[in-house]
């Protein structure tokens, strides 16, 4: 398989390889993406039932949206042929995160035969940083790119 490099057939195929990622409460969908940059712009929906006793989101509510940007922003650097399994990440609360409809951003700042380092940050609507993570993963192809 040759990688996705023109930015609609890459948004067809990453929306078909995370179509299977299904939080309940929580809901997102690619704003934009350029393979070039290796960066995605997804929009995330929050249940409020996803919140803790404060009504804040729960950490790993958040984590768990910084994680998808950073996998998708990997996953559109390699044109749509690797997945991007974390060898480790780095979250950075750096404000409550209210339920509502929140953007994040995932960046790959390099991707390697081994290693690929990737950052991410979660914004609210209006445009406050919420929360940043930085992860190192490990590029493993994904099964139908084997072919």
């Amino acid at each position: 398989m040759e990688p996705f490099t023109e930015n609609d057939a890459l948004l067809l195929r990453m929306r078909s390889l995370f179509a299977s990622v299904d939080v309940p409460g929580l809901q997102f969908q690619i704003r934009e993406l350029s393979h070039d940059g290796g960066t995605v712009t997804l929009e995330f929906q929050v249940s409020p039932a996803l919140a803790n006793q404060f009504g804040f989101v729960q950490g790993g509510i958040v984590t768990t949206m910084l994680d998808v940007c950073i996998g998708m922003a990997g996953a559109i650097k390699s044109g749509g042929l690797l997945a991007m399994p974390l060898a480790e990440m780095k979250t950075t609360f750096v404000r409550p995160t209210q339920p509502g409809r929140l953007v994040g951003k995932g960046e790959t700042l390099r991707l390697g035969k081994t290693f690929a380092f990737i950052e991410a940050s979660l914004f609210s609507e209006s445009g406050t940083l919420l929360a940043r993570a930085s992860g190192t993963a490990s590029p493993v192809p994904f099964p139908d790119a084997t072919h």
